[in-house]
Formats: structure tokens, C-alpha cells, sequence
């Protein structure tokens, strides 16, 4: 009998917030520890083993498929008295039943080879400080479904650890990116907003994910606070950056202080005074939107500048 099925909503233990991939499910119970959805991301799924020694680019084209869409990580405690093989057959199974074909499986080391080293499956803040590497006992496999609005991948990694099996599921919906979205604001909407709130929230400012490393594409946004702030020398601004509420707390107060503070280095960079600039993370502080929903959830990701 198949335990794998999909749950209507999160159990008590479930981290807040989280949810099985309808089309995936979860093992029976298993209980989720970390999850995010995001709505348009490129994932990167192992198709091929993977060498991890020596040096270069591990994962590439020929040994992993990069898709883009809808990608959600989940991240699952499974039951102790339950092994790496029997879940990954079970996902199998149910994969198959719901019309998915497997692209590829592998097991042990004929997966990833490299002692000690992770393959960071989710992305998750600190999968790293816990030992994933491919060794005995480890399962993988990847399914996809065909479908004509787009495809659907699931990748499945089942590992033993000493508390018990520990189980990354990712479900990429395949879609193309919704374009348009940026709002972008000129220096005289800028000083417009200050004069009329004290404050101004950009959008225009994209950071690679999970890091503070400015994206090229922010380049027009940063140009236009610097035409503000050298148009109105007097005015100070609290660079303030902003998450939404998927992760930590704390993690998500370093992250946008991070990010903001590589604002303000980038700003520096274009003359404008050290002075007139101080660098803030609020976290999850102060959201203007639901984070329920990843529209939301895009609302509160947002640097802010306000006078000081």
C-alpha cells in the first residue's frame, strides 16, 4: 500500500506557513522543517552523476537540466523506523500513477561522488551545516510530466541520518517569466515621496538569491538615487532593506542589512558621501502585504530609503 499522498494543508508540527506540492505529496508521517515557494526561480536538477572533486564547475549542462517556473523546496523529517529505499519507492510509485515518467534514478555514490561535500538540493539557509552528502543509503530520482500548458519536474532525495531519513522534495512547474513587473521610480518620484511620507520603496533593486550581490538589471534604479541625492545635497537617507517572512528571523535581519548595505557601498561608489547614507536591515519587521501569497510576498522584498 502506498503511504506517499497529498495533504490538504500543514500539520501541527509543520513549519508555519508550509504545504505539500499537490502533485508530490509527502511521505507518511513525515513532517516539514523548511519550505519556500517562489514564483517564477531557475533550479538546477541532477539528471547524470556528479563528480564533486577536483575543481571547476560542478553541476552543468551535462550533468544536470536547468528549468525555470514556479519552484517550490521542501525539506521533510521522515519517520525513524522507515529507510531511504522504501520512501523513494513509494514516491515512485505514486509519481508514476499521476502520469509523471522517471528521467533518471540513481543510489549511494553511483550519484554524487566526494566525500564531505553537499549537494545543496534545496537552497535552504543552513542545509550546509549538516552533513547531506551522497553516501550509503541515499536515493534519488527525477520525474517529469508532461503537460501542455508546461512541464512538471519532481526531484526527489531521500538521505539517512542519525536522527532518522531526511527527505528534499522539489517540484518545478515549467512557465514563462510574467515581464513588466518592475515599477520603476525616477529621481522625481523619489523626491516626491519623501517630501509627501519621509520615505520611498523601490522595487527596482533585484539581488541574486539568498545573497546580497547586486543584480545588473538594478543599475537604472541606482542611477536615479543618485541623481536625487545630488539634486538635494541636504537631504540624509536610512537605506533600509526588507524581506519577506520565508526563513529566520534573525537570518532575514542579516540579509537585508546585507543587502542594503551593499546599496549604500554601491552609492558610494558614485560619489555620494558615506555620511548622508546608513545602511538598516528590517527583516520581516514591517511588511505591506499578506506574505501568504507570493504576489505578497514580492511586496515585502524591498529596499526603502527614508530621511533622516
Amino acid at each position: 500500500m502506498l503511504v506517499v499522498a497529498a495533504l490538504s494543508g500543514a500539520r501541527a508540527a509543520d513549519v508555519a506557513g508550509s504545504k505539500d506540492h499537490p502533485l508530490v505529496g509527502r511521505y507518511e508521517g513525515a513532517k516539514i522543517t523548511a519550505y519556500e515557494q517562489v514564483a517564477f526561480d531557475e533550479q538546477r536538477l541532477i539528471d547524470a552523476p556528479v563528480d564533486l572533486r577536483g575543481s571547476g564547475e560542478k553541476f552543468t549542462d551535462d550533468n544536470s537540466l536547468l528549468v525555470e517556473g514556479k519552484v517550490t523546496r521542501i525539506r521533510y523529517d521522515a519517520p525513524k523506523d522507515r529507510s531511504p529505499l522504501e520512501i523513494i519507492r513509494n514516491y515512485e510509485d505514486m509519481l508514476k500513477e499521476k502520469g509523471f515518467s522517471i528521467v533518471y534514478q540513481c543510489a549511494d555514490q553511483t550519484c554524487i561522488r566526494g566525500t564531505g561535500s553537499p549537494y545543496r538540493m534545496s537552497g535552504f539557509a543552513g542545509d550546509g551545516l549538516i552533513n547531506y552528502r551522497y553516501g550509503d543509503g541515499v536515493r534519488y530520482l527525477l520525474a517529469r510530466a508532461e503537460r501542455p500548458a508546461g512541464n512538471v519536474y519532481a526531484a526527489i532525495y531521500v538521505g539517512g541520518s542519525k536522527t532518522g531519513p531526511l527527505v528534499r522534495v522539489i517540484a518545478v512547474e515549467e512557465k514563462p517569466i510574467e515581464t513588466g513587473r518592475i515599477a520603476f521610480i525616477d529621481a522625481g518620484a523619489m523626491a516626491r515621496a519623501i517630501a509627501a511620507d519621509g520615505h520611498v520603496a523601490l522595487y527596482g533593486l533585484q539581488f541574486d538569491f539568498d545573497k546580497a550581490d547586486i543584480r545588473a538589471e538594478s543599475r537604472p534604479t541606482l542611477d536615479e538615487i543618485v541623481r536625487f541625492l545630488k539634486e538635494n545635497p541636504s537631504v540624509s537617507v536610512v537605506v533600509t532593506g526588507h524581506t519577506d517572512s520565508r526563513g529566520g528571523f534573525d537570518y532575514n535581519v542579516d540579509l537585508s542589512r546585507r543587502r542594503a548595505a551593499a546599496v549604500v557601498a554601491a552609492l558610494q561608489q558614485q560619489g555620494i558621501a558615506a555620511a548622508r547614507l546608513t545602511p538598516f536591515g528590517a527583516g520581516m519587521a514591517a511588511p505591506v502585504a499578506s506574505n501568504d501569497e507570493e504576489a505578497g510576498r514580492a511586496r515585502n522584498r524591498r529596499v526603502e530609503l527614508v530621511s533622516r
